[in-house]
C-alpha cells in the first residue's frame, strides 16, 4: 500500500523543498500529525477499535485504498488530525483518549523489581515490545539538519542494543526508518522528559 508522496507531503510542510530527498524527510520525520495518523492505522490494523467515527473513516480508507489511492488516502488521514504541531503532550493524550477511549493509550509502564532509571526505562521498551508488537510514540530531542536542537515524535517499532524508529509515512516508496543505539535513544528521550504514549488498554 504505498504510492507517490510528493503531493501528500507538500500538506505536511508547504515550506519544504520535496524535490530535496533530505527536505521531504525531515517534514516527515517528528511531524506530530503524520506520527499520530500511522500510529492509529496501525494500532486499528493489529485490531484494536477507533471509538472516533471521522478517524475510523479515515484509518478505513487508507486500508482500502489501492497502490494509486494510497498517497490521497494517506492525506486525508493526517488531515483528520486535528492538533497543531507543537501540541504538547496534555493535549497528545487528549486526542488518544478521543481516538480509542480514555484508558487505552498512556504513558509506556515501568517494570516493577530492582530496575531503576535509565535501566527501568531499557527493560520497559523491550518488554513492550515483546508483549504488544506494537509502536509507542515518544518525543525525544535532536539535532536538526539545519543545525537546532529541539524535541519531535518518533514511533518506536523494535528495541534491542539498537532503538528501531518506525518509517514515519508507510504509504510512500520512501523507506525511512532509523535504527540509533539504545543509550544514545534513552539520553534523547530523557532530554525530553521521558514523554511516551503507549497502547495499554
Amino acid at each position: 500500500m504505498r504510492g507517490g508522496a510528493v503531493a501528500t507531503l507538500q500538506c505536511i510542510d508547504k515550506d519544504a523543498d520535496m524535490t530535496d530527498p533530505a527536505a521531504a524527510a525531515q517534514a516527515k520525520l517528528g511531524d506530530l500529525r503524520v506520527t499520530l495518523a500511522t500510529y492509529l492505522y496501525l494500532v486499528r490494523e493489529a485490531g484494536h477499535a477507533i471509538v472516533d467515527p471521522a478517524l475510523e473513516a479515515a484509518c478505513a480508507a487508507v486500508s482500502a485504498a489501492g497502490a494509486s489511492e494510497a498517497a490521497a488516502a494517506g492525506a486525508a488521514l493526517v488531515e483528520a488530525i486535528a492538533l497543531a504541531p507543537d501540541a504538547d503532550p496534555g493535549a497528545v493524550q487528549a486526542f488518544l483518549d478521543g481516538a480509542f477511549g480514555a484508558g487505552k493509550v498512556g504513558a509506556l509502564p515501568m517494570p516493577t523489581g530492582a530496575a531503576t532509571g535509565r535501566e527501568a526505562r531499557a527493560r520497559a521498551l523491550r518488554s513492550y515490545q515483546f508483549r504488544t508488537s506494537l509502536p509507542l510514540i515518544a518525543q525525544i530531542v535532536d539535532r536538526f539538519p539545519d543545525g537546532h536542537v529541539g524535541a519531535h515524535w518518533v514511533m518506536v517499532e523494535r528495541v534491542t542494543d539498537q532503538v528501531t524508529l518506525m518509517d514515519p509515512y508507510p504509504w510512500d516508496d520512501v523507506d525511512e526508518e532509523v535504527r540509533v543505539d539504545l543509550i544514545e535513544f534513552l539520553v534523547k528521550w530523557e532530554l525530553a522528559g521521558t514523554v511516551s504514549f503507549a497502547f495499554v488498554g
